[in-house]
């Protein structure tokens, strides 16, 4: 990967970290699986295609989640390539 993707990748982690971490959207987050789960326990158990769509709903939350945390993960790994080759390109010429 050149320095420019590495660079992407870890402003990219940054950002997802920030978003991550950030009170407005941890709540909404929150928020949103507890009515989820909630309107879930309240269908009745014919009530298949409902029960299915609020389950699926639920899982999607973890899925973006779960995908803000491989950006943090990938940026992490990209900000350590970038200091490996800082300290190639500055390392003295024998």
């Amino acid at each position: 990967m050149d320095e420019i993707k590495l660079g992407q990748a870890q402003h990219r982690g940054i950002r997802a970290e920030e978003l991550l971490n950030n009170s407005l959207l941890q709540e909404a987050f929150q928020y949103l699986e507890s009515e989820y789960l909630q309107a879930w326990r309240s269908t009745k158990v014919r009530e298949t295609e409902s029960r299915e769509k609020l389950w699926q709903a639920i899982q999607i939350l973890g899925i973006i989640q779960e995908h803000l945390r491989l950006h943090v993960t990938n940026g992490r790994i990209a900000a350590g390539d970038l200091r490996r080759l800082s300290a190639e390109f500055n390392k003295p010429k024998k």
